[in-house]
């Protein structure tokens, strides 16, 4: 269903209530449980401030008659997925230092959701922020990157550099692939995008290449296909 509010086709019959368990539980306005192809995971973890900010916005958004088919999901993925429990009233994210005011606003972009490797829908442990995650379209075959300060991540990467790629698409003279939207993410406040690099920097360092530029080919280690995914064992020992 399309996220305008218009009555007939979009969300214009929603409640704020409806919005927010949306949001905050992945239950959708008629009950059912959502598919976390909407990130409610990562958006449970934003300020009531902030998802009211989110609403508001949505709201203002003009009508538009867009009639989508309903989704069909095969129960048995379905039966995997579980809302998650109300929160508590007095929730409110810790902020208190620059990496912690990073790691919410990558929560808020649910950045883990192409970073981080899945099976069985869930996280696959030991591969956070470690990349691997395969997207096919109009972009061509690629998969999203290793963002650990492993050597096989980005160790390389300083402040400036992170601030140029996330301002340009240009990791020097190389062009990042849109399919990863820094377009949306440049707009950002200086000091945001400085906070999120702060909080890439504590995330625990993962063994992982990934390598766009080479062959996709079966990886041991996420299971998924990509670049140098045939040779990373050999490469790494795993």
């Amino acid at each position: 269903m399309s996220a305008t509010c218009g009555r007939e086709t979009g969300a214009g019959t929603w409640s704020d209530q409806d919005f927010y368990r949306a949001l905050t539980q992945g239950i959708g306005h008629d009950g059912r449980t959502l598919y976390i192809e909407m990130p409610y995971r990562q958006f449970s973890q934003l300020s009531d401030e902030d998802l009211a900010s989110i609403i508001v916005y949505v709201r203002s958004l003009p009508p538009l008659r867009h009639a989508l088919p309903k989704s069909d999901i095969p129960k048995a993925w379905l039966a995997r997925i579980n809302p998650l429990p109300p929160r508590p009233r007095d929730f409110a994210p810790d902020l208190a230092t620059p990496q912690k005011r990073g790691a919410y606003l990558a929560a808020a972009a649910a950045c883990t959701y192409c970073h981080t490797a899945r099976h069985d829908e869930e996280d696959l442990p030991g591969m956070y922020f470690a990349g691997g995650m395969p997207f096919q379209g109009a972009w061509g075959n690629v998969a999203s990157a290793n963002l650990t300060p492993d050597p096989s991540g980005i160790p390389y990467y300083d402040e400036r550099m992170f601030l140029e790629v996330m301002r340009t698409g240009r990791n020097d003279a190389r062009k990042i692939n849109p399919v990863m939207p820094w377009p949306y993410f440049r707009g950002m406040a200086e000091d945001d995008l400085r906070a999120i690099f702060a909080y890439l920097r504590t995330l625990a360092p993962v063994k992982h290449r990934v390598d766009n530029t080479e062959a996709f080919s079966l990886c041991r280690k996420c299971g998924y296909r990509h670049g140098l995914g045939e040779n990373a064992r050999k490469l790494f020992r795993w």
